[in-house]
């Protein structure tokens, strides 16, 4: 995507989070039905991205075919992304597919936090790495005459034990609905939409000598309270950072390092 379009990405999923949900689950099978009827309607896909029209007005187009067919959260996430600006008239409804893994990611992390959401990304992998090397997997997915149900259900079984609700919905996805690429190539890109969620919950820390088991506990600590949840911690150890800690949740830095002290120090003096 273009910057335009990541922007507005990135504005949509600030909307789902927003979203009072109890079956996060629900909302991405919602998402993924739009997105289905998006591609298949060109006509209601240019409503939606026309940049002729007033966002409100691209909206209206939303609510006025969708309303009374999904739930209001739903809704108000298709709206927002009608109301943004896209680069690609494809974007959108890659946008919203997007936002459909994430609900998904939600739904991992309120069940079962930092451990189902790696649950969820293993059953994916086990699906991805069947596949690749399996020829004759290939072809059934690719199998134009079979039903939805039997794709669902050989995607299903190429999983592995798949045990998640999030995990079967993925795979039925990636099997039914690639959208132009392939189900393990559909299967990497939702693997590296919940990475980046599973990446809020590791705090990857350097710091320049090791520290002690009280060091460690006191962090551990200080960075829950911060973030409102229990964070594993991921430490490492750096001597070219001299002293200090370089911290790393998320996208998020928090760098006390005395090297980039030192570095700043010497900017200032340039």
């Amino acid at each position: 995507m273009a910057a335009v379009s990541t922007e507005s990405l990135n504005k949509v999923e600030q909307v789902l989070v927003a979203q009072p949900t109890d079956n996060p689950t629900h909302l991405a099978e919602e998402l993924f039905a739009v997105v289905d009827v998006i591609d298949s309607n060109g006509g209601f896909r240019r409503g939606l991205t026309d940049p002729s029209r007033e966002a409100a007005q691209r909206a209206g187009i939303a609510r006025s075919v969708l309303g009374g067919k999904i739930s209001d959260a739903a809704l108000a996430i298709v709206s927002a992304a009608a109301e943004a600006r896209w680069s690609e008239e494809r974007d959108l409804a890659d946008a919203l597919e997007t936002t459909a893994v994430t609900s998904v990611a939600l739904s991992a992390e309120q069940r079962g936090g930092i451990d189902a959401l790696e649950q969820t990304v293993n059953e994916l992998l086990t699906f991805i790495n069947t596949v690749d090397a399996s020829a004759e997997a290939q072809a059934a997915l690719a199998d134009t005459r079979a039903s939805k149900e039997a794709l669902k259900k050989l995607a299903v079984s190429l999983g592995g034990r798949v045990a998640t609700a999030e995990g079967k919905l993925l795979l039925e996805r990636v099997a039914t609905a690639a959208r132009g690429t392939t189900a393990a190539r559909l299967a990497n890109e939702f693997v590296e939409i919940i990475v980046k969620r599973q990446n809020r919950w590791i705090a990857r820390v350097t710091s320049a000598t090791a520290l002690t088991a009280e060091q460690i506990a006191k962090l551990q600590g200080s960075l829950n309270k911060t973030y409102g949840k229990e964070l594993k911690l991921d430490i490492t150890v750096d001597p070219a950072l001299l002293g200090g800690l370089h911290v790393q949740v998320g996208d998020e830095v928090i760098d006390g390092s005395l090297s980039t002290r030192l570095s700043e120090l010497s900017r200032a003096f340039a």
